[in-house]
């Protein structure tokens, strides 16, 4: 019998295992630092809540890009859905989200007192909170606006506090 290299043509075998792995490893971490350095970043609120991203990466969404929540301090999510209309206030958020799974939206209002309240189940509770909470947005200059263009326009202001918070790593 013939020996295939012995003991040389293993470690070439092992070696060139190796690079392929250091190769395939290396673009993976480095979206991996990326996205953390970036999606961990979130802005405290007035009203007791962070602005920040659900998680470091979000394996149901397009690029693996995580949306914008408002969160509570431990990293919760108080509205999981997509928003397309939030308004933060000192005391309040309250908006609309996309649809939900049965293809309707809602309407939430949320205050450290309340909880969440939402449109459909306590519609006199919910209009006295939008009421109460009074202007929304400081001066950004958009009516109602989507929480990842927020939180990119509250980074940019030192008034804020923006920091790194507890962010899951994957959600789907």
């Amino acid at each position: 019998m013939h020996d295939l290299g012995g003991p040389s043509f293993g470690r070439a075998i092992g070696a060139g295992a190796g690079l392929l792995l250091l190769v395939l490893l290396v673009p993976v971490l480095w979206v991996f630092v990326a996205f953390n350095s970036k999606y961990r970043t979130c802005v405290q609120l007035g009203n007791g809540l962070n602005l920040g991203y659900e998680a470091v990466l979000d394996l149901s969404r397009p690029y693996f890009k995580p949306i914008a929540v408002p969160r509570f301090a431990d990293g919760t999510p108080v509205i999981r859905d997509d928003l397309w209309a939030l308004y933060v206030t000192e005391t309040t958020i309250y908006g609309r989200t996309f649809t939900v799974a049965d293809g309707s939206d809602f309407e939430f209002a949320w205050r450290l007192d309340t909880g969440v309240v939402f449109r459909d189940e306590n519609q006199e509770k919910y209009e006295a909170l939008v009421v109460e909470a009074g202007d929304a947005n400081w001066d950004v200059n958009i009516g109602s606006i989507g929480t990842g263009s927020l939180l990119n326009e509250l980074i940019k202001r030192p008034r804020f506090n923006v920091g790194r918070c507890p962010t899951a790593l994957i959600t789907w």
